[in-house]
């Protein structure tokens, strides 16, 4: 399934691999990602919004080019699974709105 939206760009934050332990004790890796914030305009406001993005995305030198508040227009998988769902961004719309750029 997929889906697509508009928000005004907000920025990219590299995050570097790392780990956490748990209160009981367990510890936890985690890998290198990238979170993308946007805003988007909802009827209650703006709602700010964090995708995560993995290091090797195609996404990542497009939305380098970026300057803070620029429209983006964004183009999402959806997965959906039994205990909820999850929104990936793939892509980004160009300026024609019939021209769907899917980037990874």
């Amino acid at each position: 399934m997929q889906c697509e939206g508009m928000f005004k760009f907000r920025g990219l934050t590299h995050v570097d691999a790392g780990s956490f332990t748990k209160l009981d004790g367990e510890v936890v890796d985690y890998k290198e990602s990238y979170k993308l914030k946007v805003d988007e305009l909802t009827q209650y406001g703006l709602q700010e919004r964090v995708f995560k993005l993995a290091p090797d995305s195609n996404l990542l030198p497009v939305l380098r080019q970026l300057n803070v508040y620029d429209d983006v227009h964004l183009l999402f998988d959806v997965i959906v699974y039994a205990s909820g769902c999850r929104v990936i961004p793939v892509g980004i719309m160009k300026d024609n709105q019939n021209e769907k750029q899917r980037n990874n």
